[in-house]
């Protein structure tokens, strides 16, 4: 299901720790899955709250941390992902 960006920030607000939102990414921009997450390490000097994790399957690896939900939200909308 695709969503818009402000759809992706409202629910991304909505997370709560070990939750995730996973997402298909087409192969046009390089396939695989986008996965935006609480970033564990948030609560360590300098954390960032958001954490986008990108790969193929299961195998992501972290790839951005951010507080603004809007910048991920932005990226993945982007790059047409698809929530699963």
């Amino acid at each position: 299901m695709k969503l818009s960006r402000d759809e992706i920030i409202k629910r991304m607000e909505q997370l709560k720790e070990g939750e995730a939102m996973k997402f298909n990414i087409p192969v046009t921009f390089g396939g695989g899955i986008a996965i935006i997450g609480l970033n564990p390490n948030h609560s360590e000097k300098g954390g960032k709250k958001y954490l986008l994790q990108t790969g193929k399957d299961d195998n992501a690896k972290p790839y951005w941390d951010t507080d603004k939900a809007k910048d991920l939200a932005k990226w993945v909308v982007d790059r047409m992902g698809d929530l699963v």
